[in-house]
């Protein structure tokens, strides 16, 4: 079976890593099939890496950032390998008891198992099988730890190189997931530095050597776990990497069977699959960092109000927004509207000024021939009253007329004339008293002329200032 045949179900879409080996970093990225989406080889600077520890945390963000530049934006958390010589891995045994108790056992006795002190280490540890298991009374766990400090600057430089970290994990312990021969029996797994003895898929021995100068170490490994587990024998010796010039037998009679997988991306691709059902997995960060990535990807009654709030404020935002644009812009339009039709009035404005003002001035002129008339319709009612006895008045004629204002609302008129006799001026005075338009009627000069009879006369009538009724 080839090493990248199998196609496990995923519980995520996509997933990506990053492997930390001793030259290179090996970043890929696969789908729920584990088919490659993408993948890339960035070189690390000399001095980074150094018998498989790291030395130059600078260097290593160089090519994290080189990671990041050449393969794009990342979205999804990276799990993250490190080198062999970061991690010591141990295998103790306990009763049977859940994980988490034996984890609290570890963590009150963590100096029995490892060389450093508890405070300055991060570890985790999970159940694994062992081919003698089912004849022990108690149960085997498989517990890494590395120091805490490393693991940070590691999660640091990823952070800083713009890649979202994810779980932390030994190398050698996670590329065994990318390996389908070791799913079934014993075998020994061996890439360039690490050396690992495989019993269904589960590691349960792990030493570093440099299996490219010396191969002994391999059946050295074989010859101790045959040893140690004396119902089984190894049927597999499986080669990792592009270093190992050794090629598959399918046909070996005596011996293990020999396979060898080229694929640089074993590791990688290990890391990848760590979210695949029915495979241990290791996190090797600091419990505040979980907790963190925790809280940014769980679900949260809380941060989905705050991000519908979020979410509402801004619309209202926008809406007020453009509310508040188009209010100003249909006030420019009826402003631009009022000031074309003012431009438009200002003619007619100038227009009804001049209109008002000759209005005006025909005001005044109508007020003084008003004034006019009304001054002289006493004198229009005195000749209208003398037109009116000038056809009754037989033997008198008027030859002149002097109008005048005697007061405030009088006027007289003085009438001299001639009359055939004194009974034609009678008569005529008779006639004027009787039109009742005259206040006072006077007869002030008359002087008869002997040689012709006829009589020259001066008379005064009076109007306003009363009524003549007798």
């Amino acid at each position: 079976m080839g090493l990248f045949k199998i196609k496990a179900p995923m519980t995520s879409e996509i997933t990506a890593a990053m492997a930390i080996h001793d030259e290179f970093i090996y970043f890929i990225e696969i789908d729920e099939n584990n088919e490659v989406r993408r993948k890339i080889t960035v070189p690390l600077a000399d001095g980074c890496i150094v018998n498989g520890q790291i030395k130059n945390f600078a260097l290593l963000e160089n090519a994290f950032t080189e990671v990041r530049r050449s393969i794009g934006k990342i979205h999804i958390p990276v799990s993250i390998g490190l080198p062999e010589g970061e991690t010591i891995i141990r295998f103790p045994a306990f009763p049977d008891m859940s994980i988490e108790d034996i984890r609290g056992t570890l963590d009150l006795n963590f100096t029995e198992y490892f060389p450093y002190p508890r405070e300055e280490a991060v570890f985790d540890t999970v159940k694994i099988k062992t081919p003698d298991e089912i004849h022990r009374n108690n149960i085997t766990v498989l517990a890494a730890a590395a120091r805490s400090s490393t693991v940070e600057h590691v999660l640091n430089a990823a952070h800083n190189a713009g890649i979202p970290a994810g779980p932390v994990e030994p190398l050698n312990f996670a590329m065994i997931r990318a390996i389908p021969d070791a799913y079934q029996g014993l075998c020994v797994v061996a890439d360039r530095h690490n050396i690992v003895a495989v019993w269904n898929g589960d590691g349960i021995y792990y030493r570093t050597a440099d299996t490219q100068r010396n191969t002994q170490d391999i059946f050295n490994t074989i010859r101790y776990i045959e040893t140690q587990y004396r119902t089984v024998n190894v049927e597999k010796i499986i080669f990792l990497g592009t270093e190992f010039d050794v090629a598959s037998s399918d046909d070996q009679q005596d011996g293990p069977k020999i396979i060898a997988e080229r694929d640089e991306y074993y590791a990688a691709r290990g890391l990848a699959m760590r979210d695949t059902p029915g495979f241990p997995s290791l996190d090797m960060r600091p419990q505040e960092f979980i907790e963190i990535e925790r809280r940014r990807y769980a679900f949260s009654v809380n941060r989905l109000i705050l991000w519908g709030l979020i979410i509402v404020f801004l619309m209202l935002s926008i809406g007020t927004m453009s509310f508040t644009f188009f209010c100003i812009q249909d006030i420019n339009d009826k402003m631009a509207l009022i000031r074309e039709s003012v431009q438009d009035l200002t003619p007619q404005r100038i227009a009804l000024s001049k209109q008002n003002s000759e209005l005006e001035q025909q005001n005044t002129e109508t007020e003084k021939v008003l004034k006019f008339l009304q001054d002289d319709i006493p004198v229009l009612e005195i000749l209208s009253a003398l037109e009116e006895s000038s056809g009754t008045t037989h033997g008198v004629k008027f030859d002149n007329a002097d109008f005048s204002r005697k007061s405030e609302g009088v006027f007289s008129v003085n009438l001299t004339g001639v009359a055939d006799d004194e009974k034609a001026l009678l008569g005529t005075l008779t006639i004027l008293n009787d039109t009742r338009k005259f206040s006072e009627i006077k007869l002030p000069v008359s002087q008869q002329d002997p040689a012709t009879g006829k009589v020259n006369f001066t008379l005064v009538l009076e109007i306003g200032g009363g009524s003549n009724e007798g």
